[in-house]
């Protein structure tokens, strides 16, 4: 096991995800127990369950030689239940979203070094066994979710190690005279327990240097300690301050910009503020912006400054709140809340956007009463979900459109059912395309009964690259052909 890129992808992971280091190093611990967790067989019962989730072939390609497929948030779940992945959030104190993202990212990269030449390891290599003891104090706590071995085995795989952390600064002598103890009462003499001696000291060593590094990072990063303290004294622990959202609020009204709001600068309010005088007028801008120096920064900043003049229609209203949208766009005549609705999702992807208007959100508004099953699929139809590339994670701006299309379904005729048939373009490779259409429809009707759907009222199917809408020889080709297609099941 290359420590080295373990210690990279963790810090990767870290810097993608918004994780501290620690975080990090504590999830792969995590990661580590679950994969090796004897009750449920170890490392082949931890294949099997990917298996029997219908991700077999993800495993795979994370223990053979070749390319690692990527594993998607939704399938993250799948495989380990969202209970599970909720309880590891609360307990790292990260969002649940960016927990089983990163660990959908961790985990490709932590198989394929576990299973160097595609052979699986028999158990916990030793040089990876106090990413467990790092977390050992709480791995018990989520035993209940049917990780036997978080509740005893892999805490105890860790245990003997973290007992050592807490030892590292007793005097050598104590733990050599303990250990050579050990070794009389057990009548097997210095001889036979000193190659257990000798391991038992390398990881102490090597527990003590980990910790020492962590220390000299929590030290370098504060700075904020008196160096008139008194010698020996304890410093002051310095609590991490919790960033708010930076937020903003927009409307025309008749031709007038309300705004309104919170920054994290000057700099920031500035910049803003000019460009909205430079867009409407510097008379026809109401409202201010409040600097507040505990806010986060404005990560939609640049990307709002550069659509303002797509908002000079009249009752337009538009509100920020971190990484969510909300836009209301009812004032304006139909067409115009299409096009508006595209720039505003082609501009902001990766946001959560909440008010998209499309033809899809229409016809599913406009459905009756005791509408039937065909005008339901012929409404589903017409909605566009996206997709991050190359994988089956479900963009953020998706979630409407299908909190939307799960209202419908659930209000469609008894007996109802729908296939929801996951379609690529022609690009690549025909088997990877079918497997990643599979799981595409798979990521949907798992989001739509995550909002209520029933699960029996869904199928998913792949078809891959095999039914195409339109020429794969362009890229408008290409796109109406990557789509999923609702079909009644009859």
């Amino acid at each position: 096991m290359r420590i080295d890129l373990l210690n990279s992808l963790v810090g990767d992971v870290a810097h993608r995800f918004g994780l501290s280091m620690d975080q990090a190093r504590q999830l792969a611990g995590v990661l580590i127990a679950l994969i090796f967790d004897e009750k449920r067989g170890g490392f082949a019962g931890f294949v099997h369950l990917f298996e029997s989730k219908g991700l077999g072939s993800l495993v795979q390609s994370w223990i053979g030689t070749g390319p690692n497929q990527p594993i998607s948030a939704p399938q993250v779940e799948r495989a380990f239940g969202a209970p599970l992945i909720g309880a590891i959030a609360g307990k790292l104190d990260a969002p649940v979203p960016a927990t089983a993202g990163a660990i959908g990212a961790l985990l490709p990269g932590l198989i394929n070094e576990l299973t160097e030449g595609g052979k699986a390891p028999t158990g916990i290599p030793e040089t990876l066994r106090y990413w467990v003891a790092s977390i050992a104090d709480w791995l018990g706590d989520l035993g209940r979710f049917g990780w036997g071995a978080l509740a005893a085995g892999a805490a105890a795989v860790g245990g003997a190690v973290a007992g050592g952390v807490r030892a590292v600064g007793h005097a050598a002598d104590t733990t050599v005279d303990a250990a050579a103890g050990v070794a009389r009462k057990t009548g097997r003499g210095l001889a036979a327990f000193l190659p257990w001696l000798i391991l038992l000291l390398a990881l102490l060593a090597a527990l003590a240097w980990f910790k020492g590094c962590q220390r000299q990072r929590e030290a370098a990063a504060d700075a904020s300690v008196s160096t008139s303290a008194p010698l020996g004294a304890e410093p002051a622990a310095t609590a991490p301050v919790a960033q708010s959202n930076a937020r903003f609020s927009f409307e025309n009204a008749e031709g007038k910009a309300r705004i309104g709001g919170q920054v994290a600068s000057e700099a920031e309010k500035t910049k803003l503020l000019d460009a909205i005088k430079a867009t409407f007028g510097a008379g026809n801008v109401e409202g201010d912006l409040v600097v507040d120096a505990g806010t986060a920064p404005a990560g939609w900043l640049d990307r709002l400054i550069a659509l303002l003049p797509d908002l000079k229609a009249r009752g337009v209203k538009l509100g920020f709140d971190g990484d969510k949208i909300d836009i209301d766009t009812s004032a304006l005549p139909e067409a115009e809340r299409f096009a508006l609705s595209q720039k505003l999702r082609s501009g902001f992807g990766g946001f959560e956007i909440s008010g998209l208007w499309d033809q899809a959100m229409a016809a599913l508004s406009s459905l009756k009463a005791g509408f039937s099953a065909d005008d339901l699929v012929k409404a589903l139809n017409l909605s566009a979900i996206y997709f991050d590339t190359g994988s089956a994670s479900i963009t953020r701006d998706s979630y409407e459109t299908l909190r939307k299309a799960a209202e419908a379904i659930k209000a469609a005729p008894a007996g109802t059912r729908i296939e929801v048939g996951g379609h690529t373009d022609a690009t690549g490779d025909a088997a990877a395309n079918l497997q990643l259409s599979l799981e595409r429809a798979n990521a949907v009707t798992a989001k739509l009964v995550e909002l209520g759907v029933p699960g029996e009222q869904l199928v998913g199917k792949g078809y891959g690259q095999d039914k195409p809408i339109a020429d794969n020889a362009s890229e408008e080709g290409k796109a109406r052909n990557r789509r999923m297609e609702f079909t009644v099941l009859r």
